[in-house]
C-alpha cells in the first residue's frame, strides 16, 4: 500500500489513493479469475469467487503480515481458505503480492502445475493449509491459533469461510473448542452471500440466525459490507482488539459480485464461459475500471 501502515482502518477522506489502489486490484483479480477459467477451458465457481474478491484484496494487500520472498517465515500471519473451491481467487491474491510468476496461470489445474483445483501447501508458495471439503479448513486454523497461543508467537491466524459451510458439524465443534480455549489470535472472515451451490439458502438448509449462533458459542461477532474496503478494514481492526475470545467478521456479500451475468445466473454459477460471455464480463470490468480511474 502507498505510504499506509498495514492493519489500520481505512478512511475515505484520509486514504483516497489507497482505497482506489485496492479497487483497481480487485478489478485485476476479477479479470485474472475469468482468464484462468476461460483460457484453460475449465468450469469455475464464479459466483463464490467473485463474492470474496474484496475480502482477499484487503487481506493480502493491506492486512496480512507476510513475506513473499520467504513464504515459510516463522512469524508470518497464517491464512486458511476454508472454502477451498475459492482457490483461484486466492492464487490471484498471492500472485499480486508477489509469491509466484504470472505464467503459472496458464497451467492452472494441469499436471505438475503449482496451481491445483484446491489449495495445496506442498505445491503453492504462500499456502498455509490444504483445504477442499467444506468444514475442513477452519478447524485447522483453530489448531494454528492454539499453537500461536501456546508458543506465545507473534502471528495471528485468519480463516475465510462461506456461509453454506456453516451447515457442517465440524465448524461448530471447532467453534466451541476455540471459544473454550479463549483463542483470541484467530479472526474468521465469513463470506455471507446467502447462497450455496444450488441457490438461495432460505427455504432449504438455512443457517439463520447466524449472528446469534456465533454469539451463543461465545465468539465476538462483527458485521460489515464485504465489498467495501473501509467497512472491511474497520471490522478487522475491531476484531483484533478483542481479548480472551475468538472473533468472526460476517461480511455481507453478493454472489458473483461485479459481473451482472454471474450475479443473475439462475442456478449455480459453476460454469464454462462462452467467448461471448467472457467478452461481456471483460467489457463490464473495463467500465468499472474507467469509473474508478475517473472518479
Amino acid at each position: 500500500m502507498i505510504g499506509l501502515v498495514s492493519k489500520t482502518p481505512l478512511d475515505t477522506r484520509q486514504h483516497e489513493d489507497a482505497i482506489r489502489e485496492l479497487e483497481l486490484s480487485a478489478i485485476t483479480m476479477r479479470r485474472k479469475i475469468l482468464y484462468m477459467g476461460h483460457h484453460n477451458h475449465i468450469q469455475l465457481h464464479y459466483g463464490a469467487l467473485m463474492s470474496m474478491v474484496e475480502i482477499l484484496t484487503v487481506l493480502y494487500s493491506h492486512w496480512l503480515n507476510i513475506n513473499p520472498h520467504d513464504p515459510e517465515w516463522s512469524e508470518r500471519d497464517r491464512f486458511v481458505l476454508s472454502k477451498g473451491h475459492g482457490a483461484p481467487a486466492l492464487y490471484v491474491a498471492l500472485w499480486l503480492r508477489g509469491f509466484f510468476e504470472e505464467s503459472h496461470f496458464d497451467g492452472f489445474r494441469r499436471l505438475d502445475s503449482i496451481l491445483q483445483g484446491h489449495p495445496d501447501r506442498q505445491k503453492t508458495p504462500g499456502i498455509d493449509s490444504c483445504s477442499g471439503s467444506l468444514g475442513q479448513g477452519f478447524p485447522v486454523a483453530c489448531g494454528m491459533a492454539l499453537g500461536s497461543k501456546i508458543d506465545d508467537a507473534p502471528y495471528r491466524v485468519y480463516s475465510l469461510m462461506s456461509d453454506g459451510e456453516c451447515n457442517e458439524g465440524s465448524i461448530w465443534e471447532a467453534a466451541q473448542i476455540a471459544s473454550n480455549l479463549e483463542l483470541d489470535r484467530i479472526t474468521v472472515v465469513l463470506d455471507w452471500n446467502k447462497k450455496s451451490s444450488y441457490g438461495l439458502m432460505v427455504g432449504r438448509n438455512d443457517i439463520e440466525p447466524l449472528r446469534d449462533k456465533w454469539e451463543a458459542f461465545n465468539w465476538a461477532v462483527f458485521e460489515c459490507d464485504g465489498h467495501d474496503f473501509v467497512s472491511l478494514s474497520s471490522a478487522l481492526h475491531e476484531a483484533e482488539a478483542v481479548q480472551d475470545k475468538p472473533s468472526i467478521v460476517l461480511c455481507h456479500t453478493v454472489k458473483g459480485k461485479g459481473l451482472p451475468y454471474v450475479e443473475n445466473y439462475p442456478v449455480k454459477p459453476n460454469i464454462l464461459l462462452s467467448q461471448e460471455k467472457y467478452d461481456e464480463c471483460l467489457a463490464q470490468l473495463d467500465e468499472v475500471e474507467n469509473a474508478v480511474r475517473n472518479g
